[in-house]
């Protein structure tokens, strides 16, 4: 069965992802927004990245391998600089793929 795209756990999607990256990047709740770079506005650094996905392992209750967020980044938008390119809409993503088993 399918993950609700709206529910992870009893909890909406995008308040939730909200939640993370705020504290994960230790910000206000209100400065992070869907279309928020998390290098470039919030100054997320790359060890960052890695408590995301702990964070995101913690709240959706699986295992997700620092190597698939890797993969997934690459995928999506290649190398290069990525200050601007990675936001909050693609953590929501990125998570949802994970609850659907991607």
């Amino acid at each position: 069965m399918s993950a609700d795209p709206a529910l992870v756990g009893g909890d909406k999607l995008d308040p939730l992802i909200q939640r993370i990256v705020a504290d994960v990047l230790v910000v206000p709740l209100e400065q992070v927004t869907p279309d928020s770079a998390l290098v470039a506005d919030l100054g997320a650094e790359s060890i960052d990245f890695l408590d995301l996905v702990f964070h995101l392992e913690e709240a959706l209750d699986r295992r997700i391998p620092f190597t698939r967020w890797q993969r997934y980044v690459e995928e999506r938008f290649g190398t290069g600089d990525l200050s601007r390119t990675i936001t909050t809409s693609v953590v929501r993503d990125f998570a949802f793929s994970v609850t659907e088993g991607e």
